[in-house]
């Protein structure tokens, strides 16, 4: 098949879209399908075969991210050139509609897999943009000529169920490359002991590690608040935050205020494997304080490399992490510290949660994320 996808994000941008959609051109290459990339120029970005790209501005506060600027016309003409079987979406924004604009003009089959639940991002818009935008109509409309939509978890099944989107909606769980993150070879230690030196993290510190975003709707500050009551029973914790976002700052100060900044420890992004494979690595737990997870690559990531869990309970991951298996998921956010306090204190508790974890990642392996991916292809490509 010739594959087409759309995306405002792709490398060398960093986030959870990012991975699934490298995912996707690598795993069906090798299965022998054609896939062409349709996304945002980017002042970091490479060339990189098969790869088209639009022209760009950057985001408002968020540099990483831009929003692309296209004319129909040339991607319509890029895309005929292709032989598009099927086109597969990855965004709701400038790429979507030009995603939509190729398969209406070459009547071409799309679907799209909708990653975000909006309702977690709506304190963005401006008080007077909430007054005309509102959640269902809007999204019935951007979706009223969708043939398809891939949801990552029943989360985002849910949503749309409850906004009247009337069409298909399959649920398929969001995979990665597993091997990528169970390396327990020599020159990984030599690597882990490296990445300590770098960050000043002794051999007798307890790590927790949290990766993604940092933005309000990740409830950070939350994270924070739960590592300082560790942090005040075991002194030798320290808190590895991986990425960045707009409120960087904002927590730096308030690990200030609270006097355990010199024990968290703001990585900012890390390259993805070779690096953030590492970090959890030297982690002894995951923790999350966040309501707006979809299927979270993250959680994954940290299962594969047999870190147990310590997250905020929600639907996202309630085939994820499995209270006193692998990890806990707590109802009130402010709690998570007892749950983590259990598996520092507990070396058994930790090497049997640790390898729980692995044993569900395989749940989501790369190899059952693209069979599924390629039932739906071969389905909307025959109708």
């Amino acid at each position: 098949m010739n594959i087409g996808i759309f995306t405002d994000t792709y490398v060398p941008q960093i986030n959870g879209v990012v991975t699934v959609v490298r995912t996707l051109k690598i795993e069906l290459e090798k299965a022998g399908h054609r896939v062409y990339i349709f996304t945002v120029r980017h002042p970091q970005a490479v060339d990189e075969e098969g790869v088209f790209r639009v022209a760009s501005f950057q985001f408002l506060n968020e540099p990483q991210h831009r929003v692309g600027v296209f004319l129909e016309k040339e991607v319509i003409f890029i895309a005929r050139s292709l032989q598009l079987d099927i086109v597969h979406s990855h965004t709701e924004f400038s790429l979507y509609l030009a995603a939509r604009g190729v398969c209406k003009k070459l009547n071409i089959p799309h679907v799209h897999t909708l990653h975000t639940y909006y309702e977690d991002y709506y304190y963005y818009l401006p008080l007077i943009l909430k007054f005309f935008v509102q959640v269902k109509p809007f999204f019935r409309r951007v979706f009223r000529n969708q043939q398809c939509i891939i949801a990552p978890s029943q989360k985002i099944k849910t949503f749309l169920d409850r906004i009247e989107y009337d069409k298909e909606v399959k649920v398929i769980p969001n995979g990665i490359e597993l091997s990528l993150f169970y390396e327990h070879s020599e020159d990984m230690f030599i690597k882990m002991k490296a990445f300590r030196t770098h960050f000043n993290i002794a051999e007798d510190d307890e790590v927790i590690i949290f990766v993604g975003r940092f933005g309000i709707e990740k409830n950070i500050e939350t994270l924070i608040g739960n590592f300082k009551r560790i942090h005040e029973r075991r002194p030798k914790a320290k808190l590895l935050l991986v990425g960045d976002g707009p409120d960087r700052h904002e927590l730096q100060t308030y690990a200030y205020r609270l006097g355990i900044s010199g024990s968290i420890i703001f990585t900012g992004y890390l390259q993805w494997p070779d690096e953030i494979k590492i970090a959890y690595a030297v982690s002894d737990l995951f923790m999350s304080a966040s309501h707006s997870e979809v299927h979270p690559i993250t959680f994954i990531e940290a299962m594969a490399t047999a870190r147990p869990v310590v997250a905020v309970a929600d639907i996202s991951i309630a085939d994820m992490v499995i209270n006193e298996e692998n990890g806990y998921a707590v109802e009130d956010d402010t709690k998570l510290w007892e749950k983590a306090l259990v598996i520092l204190e507990n070396p058994g508790v930790k090497r049997s949660m640790g390898m729980r974890s692995e044993a569900i990642s395989k749940n989501y392996s790369v190899e059952r994320f693209i069979t599924s991916m390629l039932a739906v292809y071969e389905e909307y490509r025959k109708k």
